[in-house]
């Protein structure tokens, strides 16, 4: 039982290094598509919301990567613990 435990921490962390990853390709593609955009436009107000709107979709892709990762190491970290510790009980 504690092996299983401790396997599920470990698919738990690795699944969420797999979404933070994924989300900060989502990131990547966000801010090319939008600084494309940001260079072809002539300067102005237009090209300065857009250079600081494709900033802030970055800003706020690499905050839910990071909640995400977080959130699956901590779950993952908890299943290993547990798993341990079932492991020690007598």
């Amino acid at each position: 039982m504690s092996g299983l435990v401790i396997i599920m921490g470990l698919i738990a962390t690795g699944v969420g290094i797999t979404t933070a990853m994924s989300r900060l390709r989502v990131a990547s593609r966000a801010y090319r598509r939008t600084a494309t955009l940001y260079a072809s436009m002539p300067e102005g107000w237009t090209s300065w919301f857009l250079g600081g709107f494709s900033s802030l979709t970055v800003g706020s892709h690499w905050l839910w990567a990071t909640v995400a990762l977080t959130g699956w190491t901590v779950a993952g970290a908890f299943l290993i613990g547990l798993g341990l510790q079932l492991l020690c009980r007598p």
